[in-house]
Order: C-alpha cells, then sequence, then structure tokens
C-alpha cells in the first residue's frame, strides 16, 4: 500500500504533459499535509495505487479546478495592484519626470554606478539593433558606438551613422 493510501486530500497533473501527479495527503506521523509525486505510468505500482481510489477523470477534474482558481487569484492580485496604482497621474509630471532622467544620465552620467552602467549597455544593444545601423558600412562609427562610455558619446554615434549629426532632424 501506498503512503498515501486512504489519506488523499487533492491530485492533480503537475504538468502540461501530465506525466507527473502531485498527491496532498494527509499524514498523521507528521500531523501535517505531505505532497507525494507519481509518475505517470500504467504499470507504476504508485500510479496503480492513486488510480484505484481517485479516476484519472477526477484527477483531471482537480487539476481544472486548481487552475480556474489559480487564475482568479492572479486576477484578483493583478486588479489590487492596478487599483493601488496613483490614478491621478498628471500627464505633464510624468513628462518631468521622464525628463529629468533623461536629462541626468546625460549630463550626470556615472561610469562606476552599475545601474548607469546597465543603462548605456541596453541603449548601445538597441541602437545597434536598428535596421540603418546593421546595414551600415561605417566600421569606424559603429567601432564609436561600440566603445562608447557614455549614452552622449553612443547618442551622437548614432546620429553620425544614421546621417543626423550636425543636422536638424525632422518630423
Amino acid at each position: 500500500m501506498a503512503e498515501f493510501s486512504g489519506k488523499i486530500i487533492e491530485a492533480y497533473f503537475k504538468n502540461n504533459q501530465k506525466d507527473n501527479i502531485e498527491v496532498i495527503w494527509r499524514d498523521d506521523e507528521a500531523k501535517a499535509n505531505s505532497e507525494f509525486f507519481v509518475s505517470v505510468e500504467p504499470d507504476g505500482h504508485y500510479f496503480k495505487e492513486l488510480i484505484r481510489e481517485i479516476p484519472l477523470e477526477e484527477i483531471e477534474e482537480q487539476t481544472q479546478k486548481r487552475a480556474k482558481l489559480y487564475m482568479e487569484e492572479l486576477k484578483r492580485l493583478v486588479k489590487r495592484w492596478s487599483l493601488s496604482e496613483p490614478k491621478d497621474m498628471d500627464p505633464k509630471s510624468v513628462d518631468k519626470v521622464v525628463n529629468t532622467r533623461i536629462s541626468n544620465i546625460l549630463t550626470n552620467f556615472k561610469s562606476k554606478d552599475k545601474i548607469q552602467g546597465e543603462l548605456l549597455f541596453r541603449l548601445k544593444l538597441s541602437l545597434f539593433e536598428d535596421e540603418r545601423v546593421k546595414n551600415s558600412k561605417n566600421v569606424e562609427e559603429k567601432s564609436k558606438l561600440r566603445k562608447a562610455e557614455e549614452p552622449l558619446e553612443a547618442i551622437m554615434a548614432f546620429a553620425s551613422i544614421i546621417g543626423k549629426l550636425g543636422k536638424r532632424v525632422r518630423t
């Protein structure tokens, strides 16, 4: 007899492949609930024991119910999170925050600051993904972009590569 025989609280498929079942059972010795994993192998001892107590259809039902409960809980958490966000966001204040951050990273860049270093790295990656940079034959400017040690250097190299350095950008 399996450890969980006669003590099963819940059994459900643990993955989408449905090749593993988690059994939650009452462990009287430990005075707590325990988990036991059963591989879905038709000739497996534990699988046979489990199927004697709970048919596969019921395990599937419990799996669906569990997934539905988790989805409802996730929706509640997302809703609670979204309601906790300030709703009175003034676009001007958002612009001010964004402009302040952009201005700060351009004028007060600190290469030893890990966060700012990561931002520079991501900026350069983003610029290298631009089709105009990918297709450019200007090896010298691409090298400047790659070696840029500050965001402003990266932006200037990018502007040079796309032919906008020193030119008025029109939209």
